[in-house]
């Protein structure tokens, strides 16, 4: 059973971080740690982390506040899996999430992995179904060029890929992980999932 680090970047992520770092505890396939990297927070998220006391998490701090992308690198230089996982702290997972494509995981022919994903609309309290369609598999460029469907969130992908690309351009501000994708999918094997099995907030302090 192959190793998944989780990152998970906060930066003053009180107020969703236990809903966050519960859905990834509370996982059927546990054989995981999560690389939480605390981006230069003022608020109590070190606190709420400490009040796990869960040895799968491993805690690291910034002294200064990070670029996005630069923490998340970060974070993944401090990572032992043999996957990468991302899950941002006002997203959530389905205990589901990891084992629903556990068979997949020893399949060398992928690259990585994606899911469809279930959008919260906080303000509204309701669920909206992503894609309503199927997600294709294997070399996607093409389809994503005409339509780009991957959230971070729903991430799974091999050290490996990341190392070999020099992980995330650091330059960019809010398009780091498309641009990722992007670089990757032109070469790269990816397996779908259409399950929503992910469920990505949108609220007032996040970019759509």
């Amino acid at each position: 059973m192959k190793k998944i680090s989780v990152i998970v970047n906060c930066h003053n992520g009180e107020r969703y971080l236990k809903k966050c770092i519960s859905s990834i505890l509370n996982q059927d396939y546990q054989n995981f740690e999560i690389i939480f990297f605390d981006n230069f927070s003022s608020d109590s998220s070190k606190d709420i982390i400490q009040e796990f006391n869960n040895k799968k998490i491993k805690y690291f701090y910034s002294d200064y506040k990070l670029s996005l992308y630069k923490a998340r690198n970060e974070a993944i230089k401090k990572s032992t899996g043999f996957f990468i996982a991302f899950l941002d702290v006002d997203d959530w997972w389905d205990k589901n999430y990891l084992s629903s494509r556990k068979k997949f995981f020893d399949n060398n022919l992928y690259d990585y992995f994606y899911n469809n994903v279930s959008i919260f609309y906080e303000n509204k309290n309701k669920f909206v179904r992503y894609k309503n369609y199927d997600l294709p598999d294997g070399k996607i460029y093409d389809f994503l060029v005409k339509d780009y469907f991957i959230i971070i969130s729903g991430l799974i992908i091999k050290k490996s890929i990341l190392e070999k690309e020099n992980y995330f351009n650091e330059e960019y501000n809010i398009i780091g992980d498309y641009d990722l994708i992007m670089r990757i999918s032109k070469y790269a094997f990816a397996k779908a999932l259409n399950k929503p099995l992910i469920f990505y907030r949108v609220h007032k302090n996040n970019f759509s």
